[in-house]
């Protein structure tokens, strides 16, 4: 393991206990700093972790432990309660981030869930990134899906409707939630920078993309409101962050994360301004496999 995993894995673990502290003070309960430093060190065994990409590394020092966007077990369960699935039902999450919305399900649910992610710093059978799932693509298997803004991270959102669409039985409910422009054809590319492969679209535009790739869309409502606040609540891991990169003895590891810190708060002060301002919405989509 070279030193520079090992100094961005300790930053993980720096990072989960900031995490498990605050959400303490949040939730009202007693903090044991004894058993969070055990149970920490337990899962970072010598700060010794393989080393994620540096931008998943600013994200879950943000949003939270397993999360590359913000969300909640609340944000998860909110949708997974209008799936109305029987107990024990296969789910597959699309866009499950480092594992956080599966494990909010298993919490709160007894379905068997599944995830597929873009993000590269992941483990375990239950979560795999696209590139390894689509070369064992196991078809009509869900009888239900949760997607978190997969269609506006992808160049070509019907190509990643097919997708989804192949891996549910007819009949399966879905839920897809992403973001949507107010305006046709504005890409504001302060939120979706040229870097990404996606953007955001249209509502019409997702629609359509559904539609053609076998789903019922039975409706689109705007859930901007009860998004911003898990931006601003996340602006409260930020200094923490900064904190731990200074500390690094490696400057060229400080400039590195210090860097891909500052780019993440670009990009999210430019999308929650853009939300504020109704110029870009969070939408959920709610769609039925034909």
């Amino acid at each position: 393991m070279s030193a520079q995993a090992i100094k961005l894995s300790g930053f993980q673990a720096k990072s989960a206990f900031w995490r498990r502290k605050f959400h303490a003070w949040w939730e009202g309960y007693a903090f044991d700093e004894t058993a969070e430093r055990a149970a920490i060190a337990a899962e970072f065994p010598g700060a010794g972790g393989v080393a994620a990409d540096p931008d998943e590394i600013i994200a879950q020092a943000i949003w939270g432990e397993g999360r590359i966007d913000p969300g909640s077990p609340a944000w998860t369960m909110r949708y997974a309660r209008q799936l109305s699935l029987p107990v024990k039902a296969n789910v597959i999450v699309f866009g499950a981030g480092v594992g956080a919305p599966l494990n909010d399900l298993r919490h709160g649910t007894r379905w068997k869930v599944s995830g597929l992610t873009r993000a590269k710093g992941i483990s375990g059978n239950d979560l795999k990134h696209y590139d390894v799932a689509l070369q064992k693509l196991q078809k009509a298997g869900a009888a239900g899906a949760l997607s978190f803004f997969e269609m506006s991270a992808d160049a070509d959102p019907a190509a990643f409707a097919r997708i989804a669409a192949e891996l549910l039985l007819p009949g399966a409910k879905a839920i897809f939630v992403d973001y949507a422009v107010s305006r046709k054809g504005a890409r504001l590319r302060s939120c979706f920078p040229s870097s990404m492969k996606g953007t955001a679209r249209a509502v019409d535009e997702y629609e359509r993309a559904l539609s053609g790739a076998g789903f019922s869309v039975s409706g689109a409502l705007d859930e901007t409101a009860t998004f911003l606040p898990m931006i601003a609540q996340g602006w409260s891991g930020w200094r923490g962050a900064y904190n731990a990169i200074s500390q690094l003895d490696s400057d060229r590891q400080r400039a590195r994360l210090l860097r891909a810190l500052g780019d993440h708060a670009h990009l999210w002060a430019e999308r929650y301004d853009a939300l504020k301002a109704g110029r870009l919405r969070v939408m959920r989509f709610q769609a039925t496999r034909d």
